[in-house]
């Protein structure tokens, strides 16, 4: 009867967690797929030219989940504890550093724009494109910044409705500014794909809004004077980049290597690029789940191991581990059945990229289920058992020992068909890296008490 009462606690605990977060990414990824729609019918030439752009807010996203990553490894276990001190000193030091790298990284994209477009090698046209989307989008790089390093910390502390509602706020400014100001409509400018980065600035500013109004002045264990959240000593400073540190390094290189992969497909053609700019757009209302399950798992799992309850930490992770490739096959069938309809609201320019992108949503839809294992385990359970550093190592070995040699060999030696690169990209990264997770999973090495 305990058991049972048990594991029914967990599956609504794990829901009321997992079903807001993915809610708000789900809403991300329509309004992204809203945003390719709104691009597509302008041609291949600017939807490479968004692509090509995306890949620096790709970039800046995945820095900001190192950041937020390594801060939520120290608050969901000291939330376990109800350390609020503990909580704003590393929420104080994630926000500080997140934001001096911000400006940094707008400033480059600011004055080098087309430096940083010639990197991915793409054609003279979508080059000029991109630059000039990069260019407006450098302006909203810090609250972006600020945004992703807060939610992260009030999903931590398990707030999960103020990031989903910050979230649609946003999505709906952009989506309004892109139909006013993509094609000229309701007497505003025809602005084509500068009017898309003007959107995408105007929501990340709405975004950071809401989500400061809530810290100032909503009852959070976040909430704090400013001079509070800079309380911290060198030790607690030291013990933060311990932790910290092999995840932003761990985010930073798989995101320059992930980018690796994009300047060898960059280089097949604008339309096959094109197909895989819409696969990628399209497949994450899918991802959209499994960050809800492994932001969910880094909560459960953080908060039982800052206790010190280590065996129920590892039967809660246990569950997600297998709950994972089961909801990505099934997901997976559904991508598959649902690629047509999708791809048939979008006006694809030519039958070249739509082929590739049905081809790609193919594959990814029977992969799924392996590529969200390594995932979880990564970021939903070692992070969060206190273990930041092994992660590092097998995300760093796969990719740039496995993934990357694979590409280049089979994209710029080869030449082989541009779905057939893809397919090899994803099969050489994650077949060793999800049998190592596995391996290590079980050994629970990655247990480590960081409250003590």
């Amino acid at each position: 009867m305990n058991n049972t009462r048990a594991r029914s606690g967990f599956w609504r605990m794990a829901a009321a967690l997992a079903l807001p977060i993915a809610m708000q990414n789900l809403l991300i990824s329509c309004a992204s797929l809203i945003d390719t729609a709104m691009i597509v019918p302008l041609g291949d030439t600017a939807v490479t030219a968004v692509g090509v752009a995306g890949r620096f807010t790709f970039l800046l996203n995945v820095m900001a989940f190192g950041f937020c990553s390594g801060s939520a490894s120290l608050i969901s276990q000291y939330w376990g504890v109800k350390d609020h001190g503990g909580i704003r000193r590393s929420y104080g030091i994630a926000l500080v550093s997140a934001m001096t790298l911000a400006f940094v990284y707008a400033a480059v994209l600011a004055i080098f724009p087309g430096t940083c477009i010639s990197l991915f090698g793409p054609e003279e046209g979508p080059a000029r494109l991109a630059a000039q989307y990069v260019q407006i989008l450098a302006l909203g790089v810090p609250f972006m910044m600020y945004s992703q390093v807060s939610c992260a910390a009030l999903r931590a502390t398990e707030k999960v409705s103020v990031p989903l509602i910050s979230s649609a706020a946003s999505v709906v400014t952009n989506l309004s500014l892109n139909y006013c100001l993509i094609h000229g409509n309701f007497g505003f400018p025809r602005l084509e794909v500068r009017g898309a980065a003007i959107a995408t600035v105007c929501g990340a500013v709405v975004q950071a809004l809401i989500v400061f109004l809530f810290l100032q002045f909503g009852k959070n264990a976040v909430r704090a004077r400013f001079s509070e959240y800079l309380s911290f000593s060198k030790a607690f400073a030291l013990k933060y980049a311990k932790v910290a540190a092999p995840v932003f390094l761990n985010e930073t290189m798989w995101a320059v290597g992930t980018n690796a992969y994009v300047m060898v497909l960059a280089r097949q053609g604008t339309e096959v690029y094109a197909g895989y700019t819409i696969y990628e757009t399209v497949q994450q209302l899918f991802f959209v789940f499994f960050v809800g399950i492994c932001h969910a798992s880094a909560i459960m799992v953080g908060k039982s191991v800052g206790r010190g309850e280590e065996e129920e930490a590892f039967g809660i992770a246990k569950r997600f581990m297998l709950v994972t490739p089961l909801a990505g096959f099934v997901l997976g069938g559904a991508l598959i059945l649902l690629r047509t309809p999708i791809l048939s609201l979008l006006t694809i320019e030519t039958e070249i990229a739509r082929t590739t992108a049905m081809a790609l949503l193919l594959f990814y839809g029977f992969w799924l289920g392996i590529r969200m294992i390594s995932y979880t385990a990564i970021c939903g359970v070692f992070r969060a058992g206190g273990d930041t550093k092994a992660g590092c190592f097998m995300d760093m070995t796969c990719l740039y020992l496995v993934g990357i040699p694979a590409v280049c060999i089979a994209g710029l030696w080869l030449h082989l068909p541009f779905v057939a690169i893809v397919a090899i990209m994803f099969i050489a990264e994650d077949v060793p890296k999800s049998a190592v997770c596995l391996w290590y999973f079980f050994t629970k090495k990655w247990i480590r008490r960081l409250t003590k």
